[in-house]
């Protein structure tokens, strides 16, 4: 069998809540170099699916994921670095993971690695860079980047204080099914901040974060 075909295998058992196969599955198909599955079993130490958790082993098979070439992976393995979890804090190594996912086209690895770059974590702090890796992140769909960059406008930090701006950020993110960017613009609408207060609008955003916030249950 091939990597994929063992991989949707291992998800059947796993749906299925076989984690003694799903695991079988998932190590012979990452012995074949299959990244997602590799992937799988990363989660499955994080998460304590079918196994006793364990972070450090987590950490390793992300890494080993990321080696193969998923990007996600190494956006994981680079947030696991920067906060020490599973493994020694480094924000150096981690800065690197990030760029690895950032480059491969994780949305979340931009903005995290926009976030290096703005704060100086682990490498020369560059604002310009920073807020293109954001801006990407937020533009192809990344609901906290577009959050982030709203909270930036609000606050005036590595951007121009700029109200209406925020505004655009947060319906971005509202665009992109984002609940707590839904939050932040009724906050704009209940405050009138950058915006005509409209207590009715601000409570129609609430619901809708809340809704939002259902589904992802």
């Amino acid at each position: 069998m091939t990597g994929k075909e063992l991989d949707e295998r291992g998800t059947r058992y796993l749906v299925h809540q076989d984690y003694e196969n799903a695991m079988a599955c998932f190590l012979a198909a990452s012995e074949k170099g299959y990244y997602i599955s590799t992937y799988n079993i990363a989660c499955m130490y994080y998460f304590g699916d079918g196994v006793e958790r364990n972070e450090a082993k987590a950490f390793e098979w992300y890494v080993k994921a990321a080696d193969q070439g998923d990007q996600e992976a190494a956006n994981r393995a680079g947030i696991m670095l920067q906060a020490g979890i599973g493994t020694p804090k480094d924000e150096v190594a981690a800065a690197g993971f990030l760029k690895k996912a950032a480059e491969g086209g994780s949305l979340g690895g931009m903005a995290n690695f926009g976030s290096c770059l703005l704060e100086g974590k682990g490498l020369a702090a560059d604002l310009s860079e920073g807020l293109r890796w954001l801006n990407r992140a937020s533009r192809l769909g990344n609901g906290i980047a577009s959050v982030q960059l709203g909270d930036y406008a609000v606050e005036g930090r590595y951007l121009e204080r700029d109200p209406a701006e925020a505004r655009g950020f947060y319906e971005r993110g509202v665009a992109q099914r984002y609940a707590p960017a839904a939050r932040k613009l009724a906050r704009l609408y209940e405050e009138g901040i950058g915006v005509t207060a409209d207590p009715h609008k601000a409570e129609e955003l609430m619901a809708l974060a809340d809704q939002l916030e259902g589904a992802e249950d």
